[in-house]
């Protein structure tokens, strides 16, 4: 059995989206015949990393983490190199792993294109992400030589394709989140059961403006009670809490794109918040968010304009073709069969 290593922002990314698609994307790949685990990668700044560990969830974090199969040994930059015996297949994504800057430093973003990597191992990038559509030039200049030795290169957001394949001399394919690729009887087996009473869910990353606005005029107009996952990026559950409280919740309102996610998973109806001001810019995170409603035909779930928010009661699913849904799921997962199988 061929052995497949992930480099991901997985080790101890105290976050939903970072926990649950690396918990994803090694359960697809393992599905698929592999031996496969998370490489325990130290990528993240010691501002972040202490941000992650004093949280008030950092324990739900640190089992839940702890519960996808891993390395047990921890590396750095300076000696990652030495896990390349140990894998046959190496694989970077999803999340946002070319982008946040304010979090990986110029000198772990080539890990994380698999720089370490040689030539004669197989190398696949999937779903990764640039958190916008476009990075600026300086780190374009130093991630582009190892975009463009990647054996296969797939990107989360189809509009970041373009971008992407100036650096990368080949296919660029647009595929699902890994969080897509499971059934969703297989997030029932981990989501936890919230208490038995109707809410408004919110999960708010940065505080915006609207959000617990729009959720308080909700429960009043209906009488459910708000509960509230985070506001600021102050988590207050863990991964499994995330899932079961957006799978039960009435309306979801949120700004974060694994929040979109779920939602869209369970149908649940949801609007989603901007995170920028500028939502021209190629470089705002809040593309990634447009492009994955686009691409569901649930655009009207995003406030474009916060002093016109749209009706969430008029958020439905019936228009989803399933068909496609299930099409674009069999194409991503077929990306993954090819390039591991290559």
């Amino acid at each position: 059995m061929k052995r497949v290593g992930i480099i991901t922002v997985y080790y101890k990314n105290y976050n939903y989206g970072g926990q649950l698609q690396a918990f994803a994307l090694q359960k697809a790949i393992a599905k698929l015949g592999f031996h496969c685990e998370q490489i325990t990668f130290k990528w993240q700044n010691e501002y972040y990393l202490q941000a992650c560990e004093s949280a008030n969830s950092a324990e739900h974090f640190r089992i839940f983490s702890e519960s996808i199969p891993h390395s047990e040994r921890l590396y750095t930059v300076s000696d990652i190199v030495e896990c390349v015996d140990d894998y046959d297949i190496f694989v970077c994504g999803s999340d946002q792993i070319w982008g946040i800057p304010w979090v990986i430093s110029d000198d772990i973003l080539p890990c994380m294109a698999l720089s370490f990597v040689p030539a004669s191992k197989t190398k696949i990038a999937y779903a990764a992400s640039m958190g916008g559509a476009e990075i600026g030039p300086d780190r374009e200049n130093i991630l582009a030589p190892h975009v463009n030795s990647l054996d296969f290169v797939s990107v989360r957001e189809k509009s970041a394709i373009p971008f992407v394949k100036t650096m990368k001399n080949g296919e660029v394919t647009h595929v699902l989140d890994p969080v897509m690729l499971l059934d969703k009887s297989e997030w029932d087996d981990i989501a936890a059961t919230p208490p038995e009473k109707s809410y408004i869910l919110t999960y708010d990353l940065r505080d915006i403006t609207g959000v617990q606005e729009y959720a308080e005029a909700l429960s009043k107009k209906y009488g459910y009670e708000i509960i509230s996952l985070a506001t600021a990026g102050a988590a207050t559950v863990g991964p499994k809490e995330f899932v079961g409280y957006i799978k039960h919740a009435k309306y979801f309102i949120t700004s974060a794109f694994h929040g979109a996610v779920f939602a869209i998973l369970y149908k649940v109806p949801f609007l989603v918040f901007p995170v920028s001001d500028n939502l021209q810019d190629p470089k705002s995170m809040d593309s990634r968010l447009i492009a994955l409603l686009d691409t569901f035909g649930l655009s009207s779930c995003y406030v474009y304009d916060t002093s016109n928010i749209p009706n969430i009661d008029d958020v439905t699913f019936h228009h989803i073709d399933e068909s496609k849904t299930s099409a674009f799921r069999h194409n991503s997962l077929q990306f993954l069969k090819d390039a591991l199988k290559s």
